[in-house]
């Protein structure tokens, strides 16, 4: 198996992306002054002079979402906003329900348990235990069901809507990935994802980025980054995703130009990109917004987290879990091959340039967290 596959996107067209961001009246600030009310502290951009030097590139910048909320992921920033918006909107609300790899349904049951609410939860077969429990000590109610993670998004919602059947709406779906006549929920979501960026924006003071790789799931994170970069960025970077060889839905509908739903039921240490097709929400932002798409084998993500573990030349050592640490997992699989040579020139990506990497999870599977980085 090839360590990458990696497109040029046909169809990018950032003017595109600000159109399709024209009709939102988002304000970064606003968002970002909601999230302090929470408890939200600035998660530090962290300079890696000796990662960029090893991989033969002009400096790394790591955005470090470990450490966001004390939640071990950066997913509080989506789930606190869309649940706070929906219980103004609706403050009869008791229930909130959502299907989740880990992170997100963390999140949701932090929040929930905030807020003084129930929060149940459904997750895909393969689940390690370290995240159910991680869920649970939220006092959320926790299903695991004996199918995948897109299943268990049919099921949340099939539960949701058992629950509101007498018209009482107590019940609420928390999720992050949307369809047709399930869009506002999303959308919240990823308008409280641009506190990332906001925070980054003002970390990076005058200095620029060059590339920007973005590891996806069903995209929602993604889409949201690169609606904030399009539209409050001057010089936006070149933004490449990265997904699991064995979930690369995103991968696939690039190169077609259409959704595309592939088959996840393989199992893959990246365990919050395993996902079977985009959201609907995100996908017309993804197609005209990635200058790339590529997926990956394990073994990039696994060397990406060693790396970052056992630093080289003096950088500060960052604990990054299995989907955290994609992104730079794809930029260790380009670095690496002289195959994509021509890809290389066009995306940017060279001695001087300046890489933005987004470390979206810190150690959410502890044991083989250990496994990985010790090579065991």
């Amino acid at each position: 198996m090839k360590k990458i596959d990696i497109i040029q996107n046909q169809y990018f067209n950032l003017e595109k992306v600000k159109d399709l961001y024209s009709i939102q009246t988002w304000d970064p600030k606003k968002i970002a002054s909601f999230h302090d009310t929470i408890g939200n502290k600035e998660t530090p951009l962290v300079r890696l002079p000796g990662l960029a030097k090893h991989l033969g590139v002009g400096n790394i910048l790591l955005k470090d979402e470990s450490r966001r909320f004390g939640l071990n992921a950066f997913k509080a920033l989506g789930a606190s906003y869309a649940m706070h918006r929906q219980i103004k909107k609706n403050p009869q609300i008791k229930i909130f329900c959502t299907a989740t790899d880990g992170n997100h349904g963390r999140a949701v049951a932090w929040v929930a348990r905030k807020l003084k609410r129930k929060a149940v939860i459904y997750m895909p077969k393969w689940t390690v235990t370290a995240r159910i429990r991680a869920i649970e000590k939220e006092g959320a109610e926790v299903h695991v069901i004996d199918q995948s993670y897109d299943i268990a998004v049919e099921m949340a919602s099939e539960r949701v809507n058992e629950g509101n059947k007498d018209g009482d709406c107590l019940w609420s779906l928390i999720q992050d990935t949307a369809w047709d006549g399930f869009e506002e929920i999303p959308l919240d979501i990823m308008k409280g994802y641009w506190t990332e960026m906001y925070e980054v924006t003002h970390q990076l003071r005058k200095e620029t980025v060059d590339v920007l790789f973005l590891q996806s799931g069903v995209g929602s994170w993604a889409a949201s980054i690169l609606g904030y970069i399009a539209t409050q960025w001057n010089h936006p970077p070149v933004c490449i995703s990265v997904e699991p060889h064995s979930a690369n839905c995103l991968y696939e509908s690039i190169k077609t130009g259409n959704r595309v739903i592939v088959e996840n039921n393989k199992t893959t240490i990246m365990a919050g990109l395993n996902c079977a097709s985009v959201s609907t929400l995100a996908w017309d932002i993804l197609k005209n917004g990635l200058s790339g798409s590529m997926s990956i084998t394990d073994e990039l993500s696994e060397e990406a987290m060693r790396l970052l573990a056992y630093p080289v030349s003096g950088d500060p050592s960052i604990t990054s879990g299995e989907s955290g640490a994609s992104g730079l997992g794809g930029l260790i699989g380009l670095s690496k091959t002289t195959k994509y040579k021509d890809l290389k020139d066009k995306f940017n990506l060279n001695k001087n340039s300046t890489i933005l990497i987004i470390n979206t999870e810190g150690d959410t599977d502890p044991t083989n967290y250990k496994k990985i980085i010790n090579n065991i």
